[in-house]
């Protein structure tokens, strides 16, 4: 079986990309669930835009216990950097066996790679999810 992701307990190593940013393109997403806008079809999931850039776009969301992602892809970006905050999620990569996804760690995907997750833990996840957009 061929995987697509890789995992790591690094999440800090996304700091670097923000670090190398100019000041005009920081962002800061003020608040948390209450704040991000529901999930269409996906109850219990909730996401919010931190920052939109040409070559990438950042994204909080959160996942409420028990909520589950339905598959889906992101055919419009290159890559996914799939940041776990809080929580513990079970990830299932189209084909592969599903995966425990703990908190801290870091996945990567695809853009086009189909996924689902769901919170298995007791508490709301928290994710921060890097695209990087395809250049037009």
């Amino acid at each position: 079986m061929k995987t697509r992701c890789r995992c790591s307990v690094a999440p800090f190593a996304l700091l670097s990309l923000f670090a190398i940013c100019p000041a005009p393109t920081w962002a800061q997403a003020v608040g948390g669930a209450e704040k991000a806008r529901p999930v269409a079809g996906d109850p219990g999931l909730s996401s919010m835009v931190v920052m939109d850039q040409p070559d990438f776009r950042v994204l909080r969301d959160y996942a409420e216990p028990g909520a589950t992602r339905r598959l889906h892809s992101h055919d419009e970006v290159k890559w996914i950097v799939f940041t776990l905050v809080t929580g513990q999620l079970l990830l299932t990569i189209e084909g592969e066996a599903p995966v425990e996804v703990m908190q801290g760690q870091v996945i990567n995907l695809k853009g086009s790679t189909k996924h689902t997750f769901k919170n298995t833990g007791p508490m709301t996840a928290t994710i921060v999810e890097v695209f990087g957009k395809a250049q037009k």
